[in-house]
């Protein structure tokens, strides 16, 4: 996973990882992960975007994505890249 090939090993000093409730980010495997290369997870409120600027970007590409008819994965990956990157 991401975390553990990309993230992890950058992180040189002990680490706190904030993290939204989602489902992928609460797999026993990511945390221990975590916990074992000596870092820490604090979790944000459970329906707080507010919080999460991130989900502020999603929420406009998910809109202008939305516009669109997808007739395929192939279609769906490039407008929302395409979303993603018109931001």
């Amino acid at each position: 996973c991401w975390i553990e090939q990309d993230l992890l090993p950058k992180l040189k000093e002990t680490s706190v990882l904030i993290m939204d409730n989602a489902t992928f980010h609460k797999g026993k495997r990511l945390q221990e992960l975590v916990r074992c290369a000596g870092h820490y997870i604090v979790w944000l409120p459970k329906y707080s975007p507010d919080l999460n600027p991130i989900e502020k970007m999603w929420s406009r590409v998910k809109s202008i994505r939305n516009k669109f008819r997808i007739k395929d994965i192939d279609e769906l990956f490039k407008k929302h890249c395409d979303s993603l990157f018109s931001i």
